[in-house]
């Protein structure tokens, strides 16, 4: 009976139940449908990359996979630890290089991974160390106690000239263009270089440690009317500075009345080399040590005219090789490493150029007045035999005029030129006063006051650089003063002294430049300096101030 009044009891509350969820009882709703849980979206983790530079590829060690971690568990990863917090567990999805995990991970370096980074680090703080002190002994050098021009632009030793031999151009519109005498092997590189208002600045590389940097001034070029430029008024012939030779003279002749050029041999190789002939008529260089490009022309044996449509200086007009017998050539040498392409023509004819004069050609004419200052440096790779980095390095300055030597004596009274000044520099460490290795590019303001006098005492030029930067954000208070120095008659490359105290030493050079024009003070002064600063500090670098 027991037994009986037991099941009795179950059944009655199955059936409630049964009831319940049929809409017996007093309850109406229906049976709840389970819903997924909302998916969870991994999160980006964030791989420690301040040593990557000490650890070569590690990115690339990552494989693609998918790892999971219980709560607080961790795994090696290439040269990262992943670890999973209390809070997991955690899915690790790994896919071309970026990391993604559910849950909360971190990432650190792995012990051997960190090992490596703090070996690296001081590999690589010895070496700024020793680089540093390579650089600074290379830039106390710079200039021999500038008893001796460096880069002079009448140098005839090779290692004294460099710099002297850029040419420096500019488009109608657009950045400035500077090469160096179209050596070979030498390229212009896009990387930008520090910015210094009204100046541009380029670098030439030649392989992975010689390079130039050239900051110049010039203007955009301008257009001029042809019969405006090369002019014959019968008594004097005109043409622009790039048709002159060094001493001012015309390369070529200029007909009175009809404008037309008449060009020998001689005067046809020279306007080659100044890149007046249209260079899509006439051979241009090819590569280094692959010989000489020629071009013959001669209407009788079939090859090219002997009078064709072409530009001269950027004018319009037609060329005639004589009457086309016998051949007139052109031929270009292809560039060396010391010595850019070298042109010459051949035939007993001269050419001639008759300008379009229906279309009023014009060529373009570059700034006549500018100056560029810069530095050349050889940044050695690796260490010498002496376990030392030797640097090589100079500055140089230069311009498209020389001020007369002889209008100096005329002027009278001070001007003041302004400008900006870069360079190098390199700081030795000193653990005693916390000073840290550095070294690098600047950036510094020259101001110039030049005295002017007469005959008996031609004045002076002195003044100051300062307000320097560094190409790491650091700005020193650097000051150098650039002492006295007589103007001469000579116009130029004048050296004199930097001093203060027994704290700075050093020395600079300066060159005045302009035109000359009649009652005119030079346009602007350009030069180049170094000193040591204290115990730690050497800089050295060029000026342009107007």
């Amino acid at each position: 009976m027991r037994t009986m009044k037991h099941l009795a009891l179950v059944a009655t509350a199955a059936t409630a139940l049964a009831l319940a969820g049929c809409g017996g009882g007093g309850s109406t709703a229906g049976p709840t449908t389970p819903t997924d849980p909302a998916p969870v979206t991994p999160a980006s983790v964030t791989l420690p990359s301040d040593g990557n530079m000490y650890l070569p590829d590690a990115d690339t060690m990552l494989e693609d996979g998918t790892h999971s971690l219980e709560a607080g568990g961790s795994t090696t990863l290439g040269a990262y630890m992943l670890s999973c917090s209390d809070a997991g567990p955690c899915e690790i999805t790994i896919e071309g290089g970026e990391v993604s995990a559910t849950g909360m991970v971190t990432a650190t370096y792995t012990a051997t991974a960190q090992a490596a980074i703090t070996a690296g680090m001081a590999v690589a703080a010895a070496q700024l160390k020793d680089r540093a002190t390579g650089l600074a002994s290379a830039l106390a050098d710079v200039g021999d106690d500038w008893g001796v021009p460096i880069h002079d632009p009448g140098a005839t030793n090779a290692a004294d000239s460099r710099g002297s031999d850029f040419e420096v151009s500019r488009e109608l519109a657009g950045d400035a263009m500077i090469s160096n005498g179209g050596k070979a092997g030498w390229t212009t590189d896009g990387a930008a270089v520090m910015a210094l208002s009204g100046w541009q600045g380029k670098v030439l590389t030649n392989g992975k440690t010689q390079s130039y940097t050239v900051y110049t001034d010039i203007a955009a070029a301008k257009r001029k009317a042809y019969d405006k430029a090369y002019v014959n008024d019968g008594t004097t012939t005109t043409v622009p500075k790039a048709a002159q030779d060094t001493n001012g003279d015309a390369i070529m002749t200029v007909a009175q009345t009809t404008g037309i050029l008449t060009l020998t041999a001689t005067q046809m190789a020279a306007a080659a080399n100044a890149g007046l002939l249209d260079d899509t008529k006439f051979p241009q260089p090819k590569e280094a040590g692959k010989g000489s490009n020629t071009y013959t022309f001669n209407d009788a044996q079939g090859k090219r005219a002997s009078s064709f449509k072409g530009t001269f200086h950027g004018a319009s007009g037609k060329y005639t090789c004589g009457n086309g017998t016998p051949d007139c050539t052109v031929t270009v040498t292809a560039p060396s490493t010391t010595a850019g392409p070298v042109y010459s023509a051949g035939g007993s004819d001269s050419w001639t150029f008759e300008p379009d004069t229906k279309n009023n050609p014009q060529i373009v004419l570059q700034d006549g007045d500018h100056m560029h200052f810069g530095w050349w440096i050889d940044d050695p790779a690796s260490r010498a035999v002496g376990d030392e980095f030797l640097y090589d390095a100079q500055v140089f300055y230069s311009g498209s005029q020389m001020f007369p030597a002889e209008n100096i004596n005329a002027l009278l009274g001070d001007a003041t030129y302004t400008g900006p000044a870069a360079g190098l520099y390199a700081v030795t460490a000193n653990a005693a006063k916390e000073i840290a290795a550095a070294h690098g590019e600047f950036t510094a303001t020259a101001t110039l006051t030049a005295k002017f006098g007469a005959a008996d005492a031609a004045g002076s030029v002195s003044g100051k650089i300062g307000s320097f930067v560094r190409d790491d954000g650091v700005a020193n208070d650097w000051s150098l003063s650039l002492m006295s120095a007589p103007i001469g008659t000579n116009g130029g490359n004048i050296t004199g002294k930097i001093q203060d105290g027994s704290k700075v030493t050093g020395g600079w050079r300066y060159q005045l430049y302009g035109p000359g024009t009649a009652g005119a003070n030079p346009t602007g002064i350009a030069g180049a300096f170094n000193a040591t600063i204290g115990t730690n500090a050497t800089v050295a670098g060029g000026f342009g101030t107007k």
